[in-house]
This record gives structure tokens, sequence and C-alpha cells, in this order.
């Protein structure tokens, strides 16, 4: 049984009787109610693709870098598994939710145990369902698959009883086939001309030398394209002050949301791990329906009645060390908190963002690089990479979000904190 699907990127993307399998599952059919870009569609009207075509187009590229590095399908059915389920682990919104899952249960969107190791007692639910569709974990078992070579490839890591090649790195490295088409997926859906990368020339400049994936010299450009793209990307889309604006407003609304769901810490640890369940439908609905400040919040982002920017500026332009404190969120709630004090506004209507996560890097710029017998790091051999390295961080924001009404007081309050104390 094989199925042919139709892709705006790719053109038509062959599937075997395995990945329609996968693809039919209950857990793949939920990314197509799953947005890839979160709030976007709110700036970029366009931006309404999911994680299911990413997962489609993802499958594809692996396919075809497998292709080009002579390693059959039928040997390397794990990976491939791999690359069409490695976003099901996705909350509502995909990245939007990720921080606040990731907070309260520990996990993130890659351990995704709890879809590959299913216990009985929760397929006999899924059986009790009125859903007859298979789960993830029925079509593996049924193929034999190793499941523990498939967690081991989503999350980058060298598998246990690997081939002698080196393929750990390939859906989720430095240079990767995920990369390779969210970047282009995106740009397309927003209308953003900055995701031009000549994905299948960067294939062909891939290739295995000592056992390891690196990049050889005719590789080089078409990866300096996709960094370049990324760096692009990320002040035009991913950061974005008025989705950065709506994700925080749905952050704090959904987490005062968890916080009057449950009575305990277990009991918001069970109910966040529930929302890598969920869709951006539900969520939506739950959040509508609830009441108080988690309502209020979700009918602003519904109407597009955001918060406006009071203080809004390249976190270079903070003085010497707030940077490297804002890192930390302890410290972040703490200047957030102050700076509602002084304001005489609720803290729950003003929002600090600080866009540069700690130990955060431009980490492409390390892929290895084969130039003649010799390893490199691909900003070793290119000017331009080296440059995006110590430029990226230069593009991240630090932001001060409240309603308009409370604009001026918020702003006159942000600038003392920010900007008019020393620091211990």
């Amino acid at each position: 049984m094989r199925k042919v699907i139709r892709d705006p990127l790719h053109g038509y993307i062959e599937l075997g009787e395995l990945a329609c399998l996968i693809i039919d599952t209950v857990e793949m059919q939920r990314l197509r109610r799953i947005r890839q870009l979160g709030f976007s569609y709110l700036v970029y009207p366009g931006a309404n693709h999911t994680r299911f075509e990413h997962s489609l187009g993802t499958y594809y590229l692996m396919n075809v870098l497998l292709d080009r590095l002579g390693v059959a399908k039928e040997e390397e059915e794990e990976l491939l598994v791999a690359s069409l389920i490695h976003d099901v682990g996705h909350g509502p919104y995909s990245h939007v939710t990720e921080p606040l899952i990731q907070k309260v249960t520990g996990t993130s969107h890659e351990d995704i145990e709890y879809v590959l190791f299913a216990h009985d007692n929760d397929r006999e639910k899924a059986k009790d369902s009125e859903s007859s569709a298979p789960t993830i974990a029925e079509v593996v078992e049924e193929y034999r698959l190793d499941t523990r070579k498939i967690l081991s490839y989503i999350k980058g890591e060298q598998a246990e009883n690997r081939h002698t090649r080196d393929i750990s790195r390939i859906l989720n490295g430095e240079i990767d086939v995920d990369k390779m088409d969210y970047l282009v997926r995106d740009s397309y859906y927003t209308g953003v001309a900055y995701g031009v990368v000549d994905n299948i020339r960067l294939i062909q400049g891939l290739d295995f030398f000592n056992e390891e994936l690196v990049i050889t010299e005719k590789g080089i450009l078409p990866a300096e394209y996709l960094l370049f793209s990324r760096f692009l990307m990320h002040p035009t889309v991913y950061n974005h002050h008025t989705g950065r604006i709506a994700q925080l407003m749905f952050l704090n609304a959904l987490e005062d949301f968890i916080d009057s769901k449950s009575e305990s810490e277990s009991g918001s640890k069970d109910y966040a791990a529930t929302l890598r369940k969920t869709d951006d439908s539900e969520i939506n609905i739950a959040l509508r329906n609830a009441k108080g400040y988690p309502k209020e919040m979700m009918t602003r982002i519904n109407e597009r009645r955001l918060f406006k920017r009071a203080v809004y500026t390249n976190i270079n332009e903070l003085p010497e060390g707030i940077a490297e404190e804002l890192s930390e969120e302890q410290r972040l709630r703490e200047v957030e908190e102050e700076i509602s004090k002084r304001a005489g506004v609720d803290i729950k209507y003003v929002l600090l963002d600080f866009q540069k996560q700690k130990g955060e890097e431009l980490e492409e710029s390390a892929a290895k690089v084969v130039i003649g017998n010799e390893f490199k790091s691909l900003r070793e051999v290119s000017s331009l990479v080296s440059m995006l390295s110590r430029v990226f961080e230069e593009k991240y924001k630090i932001g001060v979000y409240t309603p308009e009404e409370h604009r001026a007081e918020v702003k006159k309050a942000a600038e003392e904190v920010l900007w008019g104390y020393e620091i211990p």
C-alpha cells in the first residue's frame, strides 16, 4: 500500500505502508490541529500551517537524505518513523506552551516515552473511547521497531547498537532535516522572503567522514543560506513583538487556569502533562469558558485587543550586567513585580519579555565541515557564519507590555527599574 500526498513546497510526497499507518494514528492526526507558528497568524494571516504538514515535509527530506547517503529505507525504518513523529509531543500552539509545560512537568516535547511506551491501561482507555484509530505504540509494536532507537533519533542522541556510521544527528543536530523544512515552510506561509534555502543542494553537500555526518565543501554555501535565513526569520517572524505579546498573554492566562484547576503541585503537573494531548481549539475553548483573568486574556487574543509596548529595545541597550540577570527566570519575575508596584498596576497586566534564553546561540555555526582531510566548524570556514554568530544576540529585544490605558505609568516605572538602579 503506497500513497502520494501533494505538498506545496516539496511537490508529491510518496508514503509507504508503514508511513501511512503512522500518519493515521491518533497522535499524528492531532498535529493537524496544532499551529506551527503559534500566534504568528495575528501578524501574518497566512501563517495557519500546522505541525502535521511540517512532519510530512521532514519525512520527505529524510527520504531524500537517506537516498543521497545510500542508506536503504528498509534498513532505517526507525529513522523515518522518528522524522514523522518528532513533533507529537508538542502542546497547543506548539512552542508557545512549551516553556510552561516544561517548567511544570520537567519534560520537553522530545520526551515522548509516554507515546512510544504506552501502558496497557492507556490502550484499554483508547479502546473504550469513541475513537478506533490506532496509536503510534501499536504500530511500532506491530512492525517490531526499536523504540529506544526512535527516541534517540528524536532527541539527537547516539543510539545504542548503532550502525557504524553515526546518523544520530540527522533529525536533531546542527544542520538537520527538521530545520531544513520549517525554515522554508514558515517563510512560505508567512509570505516573508527570507526562507530561501536550497535544501536539495544542501543535502547533496552532506556526507560521511570518519563515520560522522559532515558538510562538504560544496555544502558550505547552502549551509550559509540556511543560517542567514534563520538569522533573519527570528526578528521578523519568530520574535515579532505582536506574536510575543499574544504568547505571553496566553501563557499567563494558561498558568492562572492551571493553578485554579489543581489544588496541589502534583495536580498542576498532571494537568500540564495532559496539554501534550490537547489541541489549539480545545485549550482555546477551555480558557474562553473559564472565569476571570484566563477568559479575559483569551477573549482579548481572539479579538486582537492585545497589550501594547511600554518599552521595547535591544537587550544590548540595557546597563551592563542587567541582561545576564534577566536570563534567570526568578530575577525576571522580581523585576516584573517591581515594575508593577512602581506603576501601581496589577502584575497580571505587566508583562516583561526578555527574548534571549540563557546559553542560547547560533548552534548551527558549530556544524562540522571537512576541508581536505581536516575537521573544522562552519564558523571557522565561513566569515559570514562567523559574523552571524557574533551578532545573533543583538537581534534580541527586551519588552514591557501592558494595556493601552497603563502604558505611560508602566513605561516610566520600567525605565526607572531597568536603567535607574545599581546592581547589588
